[in-house]
This record gives C-alpha cells, sequence and structure tokens, in this order.
C-alpha cells in the first residue's frame, strides 16, 4: 500500500507521475470479487447516490468509450469480471469491471471542463450528487487552499493532458470508518471516544491512487479513483512510516488539519504515533 504522506511543511501540490497503460488499472486479486460484489449492491440499492450522468449523447458515447477501453485493458489477462447487464449505464459497467470508480469530466474546447459522469461507490466523504456539472474549483471549493495554491495549475494541466500521456497521483486520509462507501460529510466537531490504546484500531489510513488519461476518441478525461485502506494498528511494525505520518500532521496548517477530520482523534492519535516513534 502506497504511504504518500512527507515529512515537513506541507504544501498543496498535484503530485502526478507518468503511467503505463499496462498499470492503468489496479487489481487485487485477494479483494477484487468482494469488492464487485459491493459496489453491484450499492449500485442496486442507492444507485441514485452512486450514479451521476448528463444525458447528452456525446456523453454516453465518451462512457463507452471509457468501457470499451476497460474491456481491452482485461484482454488477454486471466480472470476478468463477469460482464456487467447491458442495461446499466456505460460508466456502471466500467465501474463495475474493475476495483477503481470512475467520473468523466468534459466540456466544449477551450473551457474548463465538468464532471459530466460518475460512477463512485467508495467515495471519502463527500456526494458525488453535488458535483455534477461543475467545475474542477467548484467540485474541490471545501479543500483548503484548493483556490489559491492548484486551481490554476489543475485547469492548466487538464487542458495539456495528452492522449497516450496518462498519469497518477495519490492522497491520503485518516478516517475512524472502515467502510469502503463513506459517501456522507462527517458532522463539525465530532468526537471520537477512544484511548490511546486502541486509537490505532479505529483509525485507518485511506489512500487513493488516482489516474487520469484522456479518451483518444470523445477527448473526455477520464478519472480513476482506487481506494486503499489499512487500520494503523497494521503500520505498527513499521516505525519509519509512523515517524513519517506524524511529522506530516504536525506540519499540517490548522485549515487543512480541520479539513481533513483530524481533531475528532488527534489528541489520542498523537500520543500513540510518539509512543511506537519515540517522538
Amino acid at each position: 500500500m502506497l504511504h504518500p504522506f512527507e515529512s515537513g511543511t506541507f504544501a498543496l501540490r498535484m503530485g502526478v507521475r507518468p503511467l503505463s497503460l499496462d498499470t492503468w488499472l489496479e487489481v487485487d486479486r485477494a479483494t477484487i470479487e468482494e469488492q464487485l460484489a459491493l459496489k453491484r449492491e450499492l449500485i442496486s440499492g442507492r444507485q441514485d447516490e452512486m450514479v451521476v450522468a448528463v444525458d447528452r449523447p456525446e456523453v454516453i458515447a465518451a462512457c463507452q468509450e471509457l468501457d470499451d477501453l476497460v474491456v481491452g485493458w482485461w484482454s488477454g489477462r486471466s480472470e476478468a469480471p463477469s460482464e456487467p447487464d447491458r442495461s446499466f449505464h456505460p460508466i456502471v459497467r466500467a465501474a463495475l469491471r474493475t476495483q477503481e470508480d470512475w467520473c468523466l469530466l468534459d466540456g466544449p474546447a477551450g473551457e474548463v471542463p465538468v464532471l459530466v459522469a460518475g460512477c463512485v461507490c467508495f467515495p471519502t466523504r463527500w456526494i458525488l450528487t453535488d458535483k455534477v456539472g461543475r467545475t474542477t474549483v467548484e467540485i474541490h471549493r471545501p479543500v483548503a487552499f484548493y483556490n489559491d495554491q492548484l486551481a490554476v495549475p489543475v485547469d492548466r494541466f487538464l487542458d495539456r493532458l495528452r492522449v497516450g500521456a496518462p498519469v497518477w497521483r495519490a492522497n491520503w486520509n485518516l478516517v475512524d470508518d472502515d467502510a469502503l462507501c463513506q459517501a456522507y460529510l462527517p458532522a463539525p466537531g465530532r468526537r471520537l471516544t477512544c484511548s490511546a490504546l486502541d486509537v490505532a484500531d479505529l483509525v485507518h489510513l485511506r489512500v487513493e491512487r488516482q489516474t487520469l488519461r484522456r479518451l483518444p476518441n470523445s477527448g473526455s478525461i477520464a478519472f480513476g479513483i482506487r481506494v486503499h485502506q489499512e487500520s494503523l494498528r497494521a503500520l505498527e511494525a513499521d516505525p519509519e512510516v509512523l515517524s513519517r505520518l506524524l511529522s506530516a500532521i504536525r506540519g499540517l496548517p490548522p485549515e487543512t488539519f480541520a479539513y481533513k477530520g483530524l481533531t475528532a482523534f488527534w489528541p489520542e492519535l498523537e500520543a500513540w504515533l510518539m509512543s511506537r516513534t519515540r517522538r
């Protein structure tokens, strides 16, 4: 599992890296069937929350292009997932073939793209239906410092993203909920009832591996989100990682600290991290 936090002073950055199309999708054979079953359950019972799509022919065509590319990626690889129901929207079929969730960005040439479709079963405390039709700036409005530090670089990057040159990046959060689907906004000022002894069992490191790929025919941008999660207890044997995590948290400005929801368990977590890293 990736540990993409950095020690020292915080800076909001894109941090994109080149991505080989061979590794566009991430597959964990131990968990894929369980996660796809959970996606099917969520889409069956909560489709209005998990799926959005602008009803325009060009959007449907772009979603179909994404699904076709996912099918092509699986071609020649063993144990591809079963074929999703053909009645599903193509953005849903793409999501039911992968452990990634998917969003599609598109818009007229020369304009900032907006989110036109998505199937997101495993969000990290945000609501997909709040994002459809919005630009990246509007989507990231709750993110501290986004408008000042990342809005212009992100829009410029998306405009210049080329077909055949996909990228990936990662971000991290600490959450006190081990559910993969966290389609809600946490209550402000909430506190987790725990001690420094059990906080490592209750708090989980949640990392998103995010991919960006411009589709060759439609020109839309496919945004993949692959969630990894583990309890902090699982990191107990790696004090170097815990030391970097402690330093990264301490380097967060108050606004980012609050945005990440760390106030809910920070005193207990800090005490536990210090006890495991001697810092």
